[in-house]
């Protein structure tokens, strides 16, 4: 395995585990097996247990923790709204934010709660400056608010294996609540989301896929 370097993940004890449906169609192994080398996109941090998970691939993979900063990114970006920045203005600002994606094409992407540390004014730029990085089969994975009044944490997540998502910690924080349709219409063809799993918190787990390949 390649790594590019991310941030060191926080200690806080053992990490709680969520169980997943669709973790196991994302790793199917005769898909990833006939793309030899993967490229991964990890949006959460260098943990040990991702790390690890990982490392049973032959793989490059980016681990970029851009939450702080795409949240505060987004609250600037609301204080803006009164006269709101192009598209293109916001690709420019976001892709000084995601330049450690550097010059790969990703075969998976790791979103974890990403989507929700965007406004919804920015999910189109954001998903045009991603879609520059994927594959033409790639698949992504994520969670999203999906019930209205569900609680809002800031989570940081990671690997624990083949179906089991671990969530190294958590903690109030105002984040951006998009259904399916919004996330879809921002997406477009290259990430739409093909499966949705509803979990007892309110979140949607979903699959992302290419209509493109």
């Amino acid at each position: 395995m390649v790594g590019l370097p991310g941030k060191k993940s926080d200690r806080n004890g053992v990490p709680t585990t969520i169980a997943s449906r669709l973790l196991p169609v994302m790793l199917d192994e005769k898909r990833l097996a006939s793309l030899r080398t993967l490229n991964i996109l990890d949006f959460g941090r260098a943990h040990s247990g991702s790390l690890e998970f990982f490392n049973q691939f032959s793989c490059r993979l980016c681990v970029l923790d851009a939450a702080d900063s795409l949240l505060e990114w987004s609250a600037g970006l609301e204080a803006r709204m009164e006269d709101p920045p192009s598209n293109q203005q916001m690709q420019l600002e976001l892709s000084g934010l995601l330049s450690s994606m550097g010059a790969l094409r990703y075969d998976l992407v790791f979103f974890w709660d990403t989507l929700n540390h965007l406004h919804e004014h920015a999910l189109p730029a954001f998903s045009g400056l991603l879609r520059r990085y994927l594959t033409a089969d790639c698949r992504g994975h994520g969670f999203m608010l999906h019930k209205r009044g569900t609680e809002q944490q800031l989570r940081h997540m990671g690997m624990a294996g083949d179906n089991q998502v671990a969530v190294h910690s958590q903690s109030p924080w105002p984040l951006y609540p998009h259904n399916r349709k919004v996330i879809n219409d921002a997406m477009g063809s290259d990430l739409r989301i093909d499966q949705g799993v509803l979990h007892g918190d309110g979140r949607l787990e979903f699959l992302s896929v290419s209509d493109t390949a």
